[in-house]
């Protein structure tokens, strides 16, 4: 993978969070996309210097706050909150949305241990958003049948995410 491959992987798996944050602090939807651009801008540029064996999210956040604080001294805005609490923030934010990536990885990691029948069914309800009977009909199925299924799917699921033998 180029690094600009790498780059952009990376960057689009953070850009919510980052998206998130920056709009906690601007408080305005089209001043967000002007300074998550910045963002982009900026991470680009660093991005030789990133160490990847730290958290990208973290290292992405460090430099949206700096331009969020650039924005709020350029308009001359007083920030809701001190530094100090903003940076928290941050910092906060970075460490969710990495651990629901690792959540995401795990979670993806136990549907493939779902059947084949099982794993389809699951998929038409929740990547498609499909309803239990629109499943049923496309399936063949009696509805109580995709309704067991989609049951034991999720308690399935919770108890792999969770550690526990399926």
């Amino acid at each position: 993978m180029s690094g600009q491959d790498d780059f952009l992987k990376r960057y689009l798996q953070a850009q919510p969070s980052v998206r998130a944050y920056v709009l906690s602090i601007v408080r305005d939807f089209h001043v967000t996309e002007d300074v998550l651009q910045e963002v982009a801008v900026a991470a680009w540029a660093k991005y030789a210097t990133y160490d990847g064996a730290r958290p990208f999210v973290a290292w992405v956040m460090g430099m949206a706050y700096y331009k969020c604080v650039d924005f709020l001294r350029a308009r001359k805005v007083k920030p809701l909150l001190p530094d100090d609490l903003s940076q928290r923030l941050s910092e906060d934010a970075a460490s969710l949305s990495e651990e629901a990536a690792e959540r995401r990885k795990l979670l993806a990691a136990c549907v493939e241990k779902l059947s084949a029948a099982v794993r389809s069914v699951f998929r038409l309800r929740f990547d498609l958003r499909l309803d239990a009977r629109e499943i049923a009909r496309r399936q063949g199925k009696s509805l109580a049948a995709v309704s067991k299924m989609l049951s034991r799917a999720r308690a399935f699921l919770i108890r792999c995410a969770a550690g526990q033998p399926g």
